[in-house]
């Protein structure tokens, strides 16, 4: 099982590597931006694990399911593009943005564990 801090440290990796993506394509970002994408990502990356505690090895529901990724993927995708096109949006956006990435990273380092994820989690 991956730990807390393994999570939150590849939550605020992938904070870092969006905010260089979207300023080398030119969106200009302000500098309050960084410690809020930085806490979001590091709540989001830890979120799962909250919402659905690891208690045991089959703690993986819903919010720990391939189908729950694939949903966060569609909205991330979705507010990257916007943000590439409307140009920055509100604190409150990015920091969902973020959380989503820090989320999409947990999930991801939990489908490459032996135990994987589920489909749907039900």
């Amino acid at each position: 099982m991956t730990g807390r801090k393994t999570h939150m440290t590849a939550g605020v990796l992938i904070s870092f590597i969006l905010i260089w993506n979207l300023t080398s394509k030119g969106l200009v970002l302000s500098p309050v931006l960084l410690p809020i994408a930085l806490a979001s990502s590091a709540l989001g990356a830890v979120l799962p694990d909250l919402i659905e505690p690891p208690r045991n090895q089959r703690h993986r529901k819903f919010f720990h399911s391939i189908l729950c990724l694939a949903l966060l993927l569609l909205y991330l995708n979705q507010t990257y593009l916007s943000l590439l096109t409307t140009g920055p949006a509100d604190e409150v956006t990015l920091g969902l943005f973020f959380a989503g990435a820090g989320y999409a990273s947990h999930l991801i380092l939990d489908a490459l564990t032996r135990a994987g994820l589920p489909v749907v989690g039900l």
